[in-house]
């Protein structure tokens, strides 16, 4: 990826950021990437160092069926 995939989108709150995430991760599991585990990463243009662990959370038997 060359381009900022987030120049139109402002996360200003923890609700925004949250659903940017869900839809990458989605976006992800949609083309059959396995999401799970630890990325490790740095950001453009910034001294910070980041770790996110993403587990996969197992459902309620009612909840499947949606």
């Amino acid at each position: 990826m060359t381009r900022d995939q987030l120049d139109d989108v402002t996360i200003t709150s923890s609700d925004e950021f949250e659903a940017i995430l869900a839809e990458a991760v989605e976006k992800a599991v949609e083309t059959e990437v396995d999401v799970r585990g630890a990325w490790e990463f740095r950001t453009r243009g910034s001294t910070y160092d980041w770790e996110v662990q993403i587990t996969e959370l197992a459902r309620d038997a009612d909840q499947k069926k949606e």
